[in-house]
């Protein structure tokens, strides 16, 4: 069953308007036309990323879920007996956190290193998955809540905090990229005089 990512309808005249206004900034070649291309850009890198989303979102199977990335299309196996916890994001996004096997190179050690391992002990790592918004929600929780068991070891609250500081650590991240491009054109810029 698949629940797909929520996607807003793009039509062709829809997409003139970003293109002329792109058009106009890159022949104007002044700083209202930079605007007009930034703002050109912009809108048509909406209108890929909307374009890029048809088709995905999250499958339900029998033994496991599919979490398939809206923008890289990254598909993720995870097993319902692994989900420790999951919750709804305020926006209509699926915040899961799941437990899997820390995977390790295969290394040959000596004998006496394997006394007193076990062959099931395999240490576990938590893993933390925020979806896009998708278009229902709310069936998707449904569906969920019947395929997982009733006591999850992570509360929803825990669920939504970890969610809250993964966005907060993307827009810091985002905010510094962006203080940091003026820097990168200094840089760049002396750089490239000092080979003249």
């Amino acid at each position: 069953m698949l629940f797909p990512y929520h996607t807003e309808r793009i039509s062709l005249p829809m997409l003139s308007l970003p293109v002329g206004m792109a058009l106009i900034g890159l022949v104007s070649g002044n700083v209202l036309g930079l605007v007009l291309l930034g703002s050109g850009l912009g809108i048509l890198l909406w209108a890929l990323l909307q374009v890029l989303r048809q088709g995905r979102g999250v499958r339900l199977y029998a033994d496991y879920l599919l979490i398939q990335g809206s923008v890289t299309g990254r598909v993720r196996r995870v097993p319902y007996a692994d989900v420790l916890g999951f919750a709804l994001t305020r926006r209509g996004g699926l915040a899961l956190l799941y437990c899997k096997p820390l995977t390790t190179p295969q290394t040959t050690l000596p004998a006496e290193a394997l006394v007193g391992i076990a062959a099931t002990e395999q240490p576990l790592r938590r893993h933390f998955v925020l979806t896009a918004r998708l278009a229902q929600p709310e069936l998707l929780r449904a569906a969920l809540a019947e395929r997982l068991p009733s006591a999850l070891s992570a509360p929803e609250s825990y669920v939504i905090g970890l969610a809250r500081r993964r966005r907060l650590r993307d827009g810091l991240i985002f905010v510094l990229a962006l203080l940091a491009t003026p820097l990168y054109i200094l840089i760049f810029s002396r750089v490239l005089n000092s080979l003249r």
